[in-house]
């Protein structure tokens, strides 16, 4: 996979958004006690096993985007830190993207871990940094499963099952 496949799944997720589409959810639910303060220091992770076809779960990012978005529902977690880690896999007709990310839901932080190569192994970052989640045509598809999945109003999901019960559903995480 190369930064530049990845780029496009961005862009197209990108286009959709621009029209105005996935505004965050207004509501007036507070953030989890455990995500409060500043954010501690990261232990170590642990890459899960590569994605296989049959775990992954599909969620939508809109009629315009040329990929299909998919989280692998054995790799998604909420750390005892507060970090909801998944591997997301973007897929066209030619390319397949899959990276291993963390969201810090009360921060609006976001994080890539590790980046899938050809033969269905990790190239792991050196030091991954946390960034600031930015506006939606500039983050695509983590936009969307931020704001529609895993940490809905800065809320994160409680534990991976309620993650993918809002990804078979087609998102709102903790819906009332």
């Amino acid at each position: 996979m190369t930064p530049h496949v990845l780029a496009g799944a961005v862009a197209s997720a990108a286009a959709l958004l621009a029209s105005g589409c996935g505004s965050p959810p207004a509501d007036n639910r507070s953030t989890d006690v455990a995500d409060k303060g500043a954010p501690r220091p990261e232990r170590a992770v642990t890459l899960p096993p590569y994605p296989k076809a049959g775990d992954l779960l599909r969620f939508d990012t809109g009629p315009r985007s040329t990929f299909e978005f998919y989280v692998d529902g054995r790799a998604l977690s909420v750390g005892a830190d507060g970090i909801v880690r998944f591997t997301v896999v973007a897929k066209t007709d030619t390319a397949t993207n899959v990276s291993y990310e963390g969201f810090r839901c009360a921060t609006r932080e976001r994080t890539v871990y590790a980046y899938g190569r050809p033969d269905g192994t990790w190239h792991a970052t050196k030091d991954p940094s946390w960034e600031r989640l930015r506006p939606a045509v500039t983050e695509g598809y983590r936009y969307f499963l931020y704001w529609e999945y895993f940490c809905p109003a800065t809320t994160r999901i409680r534990n991976a099952a309620e993650g993918i019960d809002a990804l078979k559903r087609g998102g709102r995480a903790n819906a009332d």
